[in-house]
């Protein structure tokens, strides 16, 4: 249950949520049903090599999780306004998808984006599968992933399909995503807001400020720090406040 896509609402305005790497849309769902109450239509899919086991990323790539976020993202043609909100990985999936949305590709133009911890900068022991165990040859092993980032007081697992482990191979994909999407970020020109927790041990806060310049709006992005959390904000203390900010700046609030 906890590993399905979600569909919620039936208004006529709609938000593609994406995921981060190794979760499910259960991350993001909190901000679909907060949406969903105010008339947004929200949509969570699972993307490719997540929700089954950890071996399912030995044959995923990076370009097929883009591929799978355009893929829902055409999926909501037809909606009178379009909003965007990825979570770590997932964030860097919305900036690939904002990037395009303003070229020829048919992709729906979008109103507005929320950026949710976004990984381009790592740290800790994200920083040294990223950027040290992915820049050597991949072999065919899984490196544990430890705790999740969730700061909760009870420590409650509150994610149970998230995996606890990952293929050597992905350090490298994850680095080359966080690459990617920084070439692209000059040619986004939606409306963001980057929201960060101040606990986050994953990415860092200069991650979230340096992707806030590199962004080709007309206005440069607020960086909102959530100062209770860790990564996985929509789970974490500060949730009611993310869930409220994301649909408060949907709605042209700041």
């Amino acid at each position: 249950m906890q590993a399905e896509a979600f569909a919620l609402g039936d208004g006529p305005d709609a938000c593609l949520l994406l995921h981060g790497f190794t979760g499910t849309p259960a991350e993001v769902r909190p901000i679909g049903e907060a949406l969903a109450r105010v008339g947004i239509r929200s949509v969570g899919p699972l993307l490719p090599g997540h929700g089954t086991s950890p071996e399912a990323l030995y044959t995923t790539t990076h370009e097929e999780l883009v591929q799978a976020a355009q893929g829902a993202l055409l999926g909501l043609r037809g909606a009178r306004r379009v909003y965007l909100c990825g979570i770590s990985a997932g964030a860097l999936l919305a900036v690939h998808l904002a990037s395009r949305s303003w070229l020829s590709e048919g992709l729906p133009d979008l109103e507005a984006m929320v950026l949710l911890a976004p990984a381009i900068q790592f740290s800790g022991s994200s920083w040294l599968y990223a950027e040290v165990v992915g820049r050597l040859p991949a072999l065919p092993i899984m490196f544990s992933k430890g705790a999740r980032d969730i700061a909760q007081v009870d420590d409650r697992e509150k994610e149970p399909s998230a995996y606890s482990s990952v293929p050597m191979r992905w350090g490298r994909e994850l680095r080359e995503l966080s690459e990617e999407a920084q070439e692209l970020a000059p040619r986004v020109r939606v409306r963001t807001l980057i929201l960060q927790g101040g606990k986050d041990r994953t990415v860092s806060l200069s991650g979230a400020r340096k992707l806030s310049r590199m962004l080709g709006t007309t206005q440069q992005p607020e960086v909102r720090v959530l100062p209770l959390s860790g990564h996985v904000l929509p789970l974490d203390r500060d949730a009611a406040e993310v869930c409220v900010g994301v649909v408060r700046f949907f709605q042209g609030e700041q």
